[in-house]
């Protein structure tokens, strides 16, 4: 079957870690300076503290059940918690504390353009080749589409699916089987574009195309099943959306 629909996901695909790492902590400077006073600098440095940290804030919360989501705002909460206590700066009472949890994976993303060299350009060819293009991703719907925004990318996609969107955190058979559904379309006429070999086995169990993305500078586990593999998203208007 002709593939007309293409599953994207985030960070590594279409946009670069290290680049919206590097923005967002500034961003995030500026915005909690602003708000509750400080340098942006000292909110900076407690940002990259909780990167370097990061899985302690994580460690124990569950992303497999069907309270994924809850786990998943549980983590933000904490992390923005900390950027209180590591900044010496007092923390705003419980429910406010949670609100700005909740707004700010849906802001700051919108200062950042992280998204790698080629891939606006890749993804207005497949579009005017009649693709339609849909992002998958672990992140937080709110966030997905700030970061799509801040990178000039949102209008691209027809449909964006964060782990909130299904309620459910693990891309596998069941997920993508969703994803297809969700759109109205055969799942024999869709591909997976990831940069993880576990996302690429639940598409193909799916009965979906898969494309594992491996780009050099952070692709260290190759053992994939996937159709095809590539360095970036270079390869895809040729094979999709031929002139």
């Amino acid at each position: 079957m002709t593939i007309t629909h293409l599953f994207f996901d985030l960070h590594g695909v279409l946009i670069d870690p290290r680049r919206n790492s590097q923005c967002w902590s500034a961003a995030l400077g500026r915005f909690m300076a602003e708000r509750f006073g400080g340098t942006p600098a000292a909110w900076e440095r407690a940002n990259h503290q909780i990167e370097e940290d990061w899985d302690s804030y994580y460690a124990d919360l569950d992303f497999g059940g069907d309270d994924c989501v809850e786990q998943m705002w549980e983590g933000v909460f904490r992390t923005t918690r900390a950027q209180f206590r590591l900044t010496g700066t007092p923390e705003p009472p419980h429910d406010a504390l949670i609100a700005l949890s909740r707004e700010i994976p849906g802001t700051i993303p919108r200062a950042c353009a992280s998204a790698y060299p080629e891939v606006a350009a890749v993804l207005a060819r497949l579009v005017a080749g009649g693709i339609t293009l849909s992002v998958t991703s672990h992140a937080l719907e709110t966030q997905v589409r700030a970061t799509l925004e801040g990178s000039g990318l949102l209008d691209y996609f027809g449909a964006v699916i964060g782990t909130d969107t299904f309620g459910r955190f693990h891309k596998d058979a069941a997920y993508y089987t969703r994803a297809a559904q969700h759109l109205k379309v055969d799942p024999r006429r869709c591909a997976v574009l990831d940069d993880r070999p576990e996302p690429v086995e639940g598409a193909k169990l799916a009965g979906m195309e898969t494309i594992f993305v491996c780009r050099p500078e952070r692709c260290h586990d190759r053992r994939t099943s996937a159709d095809l593999v590539v360095p970036d998203l270079t390869p895809l208007p040729a094979k999709y959306a031929p002139d």
